[in-house]
């Protein structure tokens, strides 16, 4: 089975072009692929879009959706948005058997704080899914990458407060489960990628 690199980290951190270099470099003397995830999946997206448009769920807790979900049912949809993820889940690991390296635009962390931020479920990481899902971020061993929260205010093109929580959420569960964490603040994508390959030693 082939190796993930999981590179994982708030919107503006450089992540879908830093995967595009290592994919571009590695594939040169290596099986490569690249694997990307978002944050809601399939019929969850679907369902996101609909209900953007009802009095119910209007809001901005999802700034990609324009929706929020009430309390009473976050709970609920913290399950829905995990059976649109493990499909993803599963495909990667398919992708796994035929490559030699996996470059993974987000991982099981992007997931975490994608439902904490977006749900607006801060218990959600002490639940049973959640610390199932950490105990998967762990064995991930993403690359976080980072940068200063005002260069990613620049960057990123959602509002300053989902910002300000994603940012949150990944500089703490970064200390427990990130392999590296790489700070892209003033680091071209190139650099960025060759350091990632250096520390990693691929």
């Amino acid at each position: 089975m082939g190796r993930a690199v999981v590179l994982s980290g708030c919107d503006g951190s450089g992540k879908t072009t830093v995967a595009r270099a290592l994919s571009s470099y590695l594939a040169a003397s290596h099986r490569a692929s690249t694997h990307w995830l978002r944050g809601s999946h399939l019929h969850v997206s679907l369902l996101y879009r609909l209900l953007s448009k009802t009095k119910t769920f209007s809001g901005a807790d999802n700034p990609y959706y324009k929706l929020s979900v009430p309390p009473a049912l976050r709970g609920l949809f913290a399950l829905l948005e995990f059976t649109g993820f493990l499909p993803q889940l599963l495909a990667r690991r398919l992708r796994l058997l035929f490559s030699d390296v996996v470059v993974c635009d987000r991982g099981v962390l992007d997931f975490l704080v994608w439902v904490s931020a977006t749900l607006r479920c801060e218990g959600f990481l002490g639940t049973a899914l959640g610390r199932f899902l950490l105990a998967l971020a762990s064995r991930e061993r993403p690359v976080v990458l980072t940068a200063r929260l005002d260069v990613l205010r620049r960057r990123a093109d959602v509002p300053p407060s989902f910002l300000k929580a994603e940012y949150a959420y990944y500089t703490v569960l970064a200390r427990y489960i990130a392999s590296i964490t790489v700070d892209t603040s003033s680091s071209r994508p190139a650099r960025t990628a060759a350091e990632v390959l250096y520390r990693l030693e691929l």
